[in-house]
This record gives C-alpha cells, structure tokens and sequence, in this order.
C-alpha cells in the first residue's frame, strides 16, 4: 500500500535507560559530513573515487519540556555539581558547574519511532554528550523548553567506526 513507508515524527527518546519525558516541538537527528574532493590538473569537476569524508558527526537534538529536577539535570548536561543543603533531610539541591567533563556524562541516546505500517526505527548514537549551552528562555505564560544536542562521540582505539546507527525493523 502507497505510503506505508513514512517515518511518523513522533517517537520516545532514552538517555542511558531512563525515558526524557515530554518533549515539545520534536527532536531531530542530523549526520554533518564534510565531503573533500581530491583535486588534480585538469579535472573539470568531482571525479568519481577521489572524494573522501574528513569528518562525520551524528547529533540527535531534544526539545525536553519536562527536565527540571536535579537528577535529570545532571543526566542531561555534563559538568555539573548537585549538592543538596542537608544530607539527613535536604529540602533543595544546588546545580552548579565543575568545568570539567567526568566520564559518567557520556551516555548512548536512543530514539524508537515507527514508519506508517508499525515498523520500528530506532536511531542510535553511542557515547553522547550534551553539547548545547544551558540556555532557558523565561517567557511569561510558556513554558521553558530547552533544547538538547546530544552529539555522538568516537570511540579513541575505534574512531574509524562511526558512532551511530539507524536500525529499521524488517
């Protein structure tokens, strides 16, 4: 049947194992190459077998509306501190940043949707870090949805093994 093979918009995103939560306006997942042609004398164009990728980067990017509590913060952007104000009986917990990255904020991001006949697609990116700024817009009668760029990061004994992988069930 014609159009059975749209990708719905609509799916559910994990960071390590534990779901975002609601997002609003979407997420989107995007694979920045840059492409260098190998120019010789003469050439008049792109030759065919002499174009080479330099560079990959796989980003999925969230715009979590529900994320404000201490523990998913710290899930959600790397360098933090959480420090609550009493060890017996805490009634708030303190954000604040370490300036430095601890190995515990690199986490595999999952997205599952489905295609119109009920096929699951799942993109994946390994080792993923937060790399947008911490960036709130404080709005009379709206809500703060901040976006999360999650970029996939490259293993250091296989960085010729790209860090993502989109799997489409058969």
């Amino acid at each position: 049947m014609a159009g059975e093979k749209i990708l719905l918009g609509y799916g559910v995103v994990t960071v390590g194992t534990t779901p975002i939560g609601l997002t609003r306006g979407g997420s989107s997942f995007t694979v920045e190459r840059e492409l260098r042609e190998i120019e010789a004398d003469g050439d008049r164009g792109p030759v065919k077998g002499r174009i080479v990728i330099d560079r990959e980067v796989a980003k999925l990017t969230v715009n979590a509306l529900e994320l404000f509590n201490a523990a998913e913060m710290d899930s959600y952007y790397p360098g933090l501190s959480i420090t609550p104000d009493s060890e017996t009986t805490p009634t708030k917990n303190t954000v604040t940043g370490t300036l430095s990255i601890a190995s515990g904020d690199y986490n595999d991001v999952k997205w599952i949707g489905a295609t119109k006949d009920g096929k699951a697609v799942t993109i994946l990116i390994d080792d993923a870090l937060n790399m947008s700024n911490i960036e709130w817009g404080l709005e009379d009668k709206n809500e703060v949805v901040p976006s999360l760029e999650f970029t996939a990061t490259y293993d250091e004994s296989t960085r010729n093994t790209p860090p993502y992988r989109v799997e489409f069930a058969v």
